[in-house]
């Protein structure tokens, strides 16, 4: 029987390259590392969220997206911004809230979103 997710699994060339992408950029933190791999998690949650493996080149993955739930999109939208995060979407309002997109430095696309009130 499923017990939870433990985390979800990026391939990328360079563990120690992305590292600080995820830890300064986006804020999360080392839970484990081990030689070509590195798993981390959000500092409000609990266990762990997203590892990379050091495997492959560093040919973005057109099968999976990631999506971040966050407060304020134009606010985190600037922040990521100002840390020279590639923006590959723009702000946009869809009818299941309001999103953008950036990319990790091995080409990953992963959205940011607030989810729209609906009555």
């Amino acid at each position: 029987m499923l017990q939870e997710l433990n985390f979800v699994l990026l391939h990328v060339s360079d563990v120690e390259k992305a590292i600080p992408f995820y830890t300064e950029k986006l804020g999360l933190v080392i839970e484990d590392r081990l030689p070509g791999f590195v798993q981390f998690k959000q500092p409000q949650a609990t266990g762990a969220i997203l590892a990379l493996s050091q495997e492959g080149d560093d040919t973005p993955s057109e099968n999976i997206e990631l999506w971040w739930l966050v407060d304020d999109p134009d606010a985190t939208l600037a922040d990521l911004a100002a840390k020279d995060v590639h923006i590959a979407q723009p702000l946009k309002d869809e009818p299941f809230g309001r999103t953008f997109a950036i990319q990790d430095p091995f080409g990953n696309k992963m959205y940011m979103m607030k989810l729209a009130q609906h009555p």
